[in-house]
């Protein structure tokens, strides 16, 4: 823990190079990778999570007291559990996860173009690095 403090101060004591650079453009194709991946990411997220929900309403058996309670509510013979089954979770899910990766890489294609056409009327962003 010692050795962690001294060289904190060692390292202040350093004189620190300041880089300035500009981002002046991203690169379209590249942005759209990383969105894609990011939505990837959220789509398996969303599936997971679809499916641990199905999981813990069924294995609980709250799907069948609350289509008791609504049944008993509306006065009609509803069967929630049938609407709620294993195939319409997931293809809602499924669906939503899909329409999410498509909307987020389109856009993540459509910022990175409009970022270089503000970039190119504005100059760029500054950005300040240092070798800390």
């Amino acid at each position: 823990m010692a050795s962690l403090f001294n060289r904190t101060a060692a390292s202040s004591s350093e004189p620190r190079k300041q880089i300035k650079l500009k981002l002046r453009a991203i690169d379209v194709l590249s942005a759209t990778k990383a969105g894609f991946f990011v939505a990837l990411a959220a789509a398996i997220g969303i599936i997971v999570g679809g499916l641990l929900l199905w999981l813990l309403l069924t294995a609980s058996g709250l799907l069948s007291q609350l289509g008791g309670i609504f049944g008993s509510l509306l006065g009609a013979e509803g069967d929630i559990a049938s609407s709620f089954s294993f195939g319409s979770v997931m293809g809602t899910a499924l669906t939503i996860s899909l329409l999410n990766m498509v909307l987020t890489t389109s856009l993540a294609a459509v910022y990175a173009a409009l970022f270089n056409v503000i970039a190119k009327l504005s100059g760029g962003i500054s950005l300040t690095f240092t070798n800390n």
